[in-house]
């Protein structure tokens, strides 16, 4: 018996970055859910100025296999900060149905902010 030698495509996995910004005295509620197996690498949070008021940032799963796998990954309030940036060692993986669930309340006369998701998806 040997080893039989099988070279993989090095691009089955096609990288994403999902958007979303929020105006002035609103609020980001957006999911991620490609539809097919993904991995996230990294969670970027900005704001055009620092929080002066409570706004709170929640990045969850919601699972495929029902709510007994559904998981907070962050919970933070965001006041004093500008930027936030969540980065994984290693990429989390999920299954095709799972969403992420980005939500950030922020009450401001005038900041704008964005959040930027990273990471792949099962080409095809």
């Amino acid at each position: 018996m040997s080893f039989t030698e099988t070279y993989l495509d090095p691009q089955r996995w096609t990288e994403f970055s999902f958007f979303a910004t929020g105006g002035v005295d609103g609020a980001i509620s957006e999911s991620v859910a490609p539809g097919k197996p993904f991995k996230i690498h990294e969670f970027r949070i900005h704001n055009s100025i620092a929080i002066a008021s409570a706004g709170d940032l929640v990045i969850r799963l919601s699972a495929a296999q029902g709510s007994a796998h559904n998981m907070v990954f962050i919970s933070k309030a965001m006041l004093g900060s500008t930027d936030y940036w969540l980065l994984f060692s290693n990429p989390l993986i999920f299954q095709s149905d799972d969403q992420i669930v980005v939500t950030y309340s922020m009450k401001s006369a005038v900041n704008v902010m964005g959040i930027n998701v990273v990471g792949w998806a099962v080409r095809g």
